[in-house]
């Protein structure tokens, strides 16, 4: 099996650690392990310090999987699979798909989510976002043409990354309709569940509608602790289930002994860590509605009401990747070009996760000056 360049991580390997400022981050601000200690039950903290540093369980710890389960509704700690959050995207790919399959996948999307399938010899269906004067939005009447008889596998992502789109209840439950009218696996990405400035807009979790569901969860981008690498898959039928974690045998096998106690932790607080990110995204929304307001004839944006990032347009002659090349030499800021997720248009990604982005602005502007005033 032979994959395609990474883009994306091709750019960041390039860019995340050289770069002074950066933009496009799709995290929030991450703790420092200090920070999280102060979560810490006493009980907990003894536990980390006197952490014994052998093989954990295969399947995740006990007590992680039921405080994921715990997040959701009719799900029980056994119907959770512990894995590094990138190792959720192979598990699924690779253990379930095969050539001539048919798979249907969002798109713009992270490129794992559809890559591993093209190399795999899948056949792929793109089901496209679309722009409207309110933002982006994804057609369910477009989805349901791209289904076929030998359909076997529907990949979504909400909230979406890089719009942040979120459908509401009702289309969300028609996808998840479809799905189970064709008997299909419902690939569910949920990394970013969690981040929903009004809380009565967060759907219902895949796993929680449909037995055929996989959901990918986990505390990279939400709870902001990336540099964990602890994610969940969770799904409610034993035999996927069971070779999910047959596959992963050929992967991380186990978790890392004190990551786990940190992810209980994060978990055990989780209101209190998602409510600190969902603080800085609205601080950063509302900075950036000023400072994009200044430069409304060179941005579009459309901010999102859930997730960390979002898609910016530059209304000029010269190309976004050009752009973003140019900004990162004169000015040191970090800026992805949407097309580095394969999405077309003179677009790219604003992150609004990170408590740096209004210091990061600074150096932006004065590139827009020096090149567009």
């Amino acid at each position: 099996m032979k994959f395609a360049p990474f883009k994306i991580e091709n750019f960041f390997r390039q860019h995340e650690f050289s770069a002074p400022y950066g933009i496009s981050q799709s995290d929030t601000e991450p703790l420092t392990l200090a920070e999280l200690l102060t979560y810490a039950s006493p009980e907990r903290r003894e536990q980390f310090e006197k952490l014994w540093l052998g093989y954990t369980e295969t399947q995740g710890h006990p007590e992680l999987r039921a405080s994921v389960a715990g997040l959701h509704a009719g799900v029980d700690a056994d119907d959770v699979i512990e894995v590094v959050p990138e190792e959720g995207v192979f598990l699924p790919m690779n253990s379930l798909l095969n050539a001539g399959d048919h798979v249907v996948v969002m798109h713009p999307s992270f490129q794992s989510l559809w890559e591993i399938a093209r190399a795999t010899g899948c056949e792929l269906s793109f089901w496209h976002q679309r722009r409207s004067e309110d933002g982006w939005h994804f057609d369910v009447d477009e989805l349901e043409g791209l289904l076929r008889p030998n359909s076997k596998m529907l990949i979504i992502n909400f909230p979406h990354n890089p719009t942040g789109y979120l459908p509401h209840h009702a289309d969300f439950e028609r996808i998840v309709e479809l799905a189970r009218k064709h008997d299909l696996i419902l690939f569910s990405d949920e990394i970013y569940r969690f981040t929903e400035q009004d809380e009565r807009l967060r759907l219902p979790s895949a796993c929680e509608l449909y037995e055929r569901a996989i959901v990918l969860g986990g505390l990279s981008k939400c709870f902001g602790l990336p540099g964990l690498r602890v994610g969940w898959l969770i799904t409610r039928d034993a035999s996927l289930s069971h070779e999910l974690q047959e596959m992963k045998s050929y992967t991380t096998i186990c978790g890392s002994a004190p990551s786990e106690i940190l992810a209980l932790i994060a978990l055990e607080n989780w209101g209190a860590l998602t409510k600190r990110s969902i603080d800085i995204v609205k601080g950063n929304i509302s900075y950036c509605r000023e400072f994009f307001g200044r430069f409304s004839d060179l941005f579009w944006l459309s901010y999102p009401k859930c997730g960390t990032i979002t898609l910016a347009e530059l209304k000029a002659d010269m190309p976004v990747a050009e752009f973003a090349e140019a900004v990162v030499a004169e000015q040191g800021v970090m800026v992805l070009p949407a097309e580095v997720m394969l999405f077309e248009g003179n677009y790219f990604r604003l992150g609004l996760g990170r408590t740096t982005l209004p210091h990061a602005l600074e150096p932006f502007e004065q590139f827009i000056i020096d090149h567009f005033s």
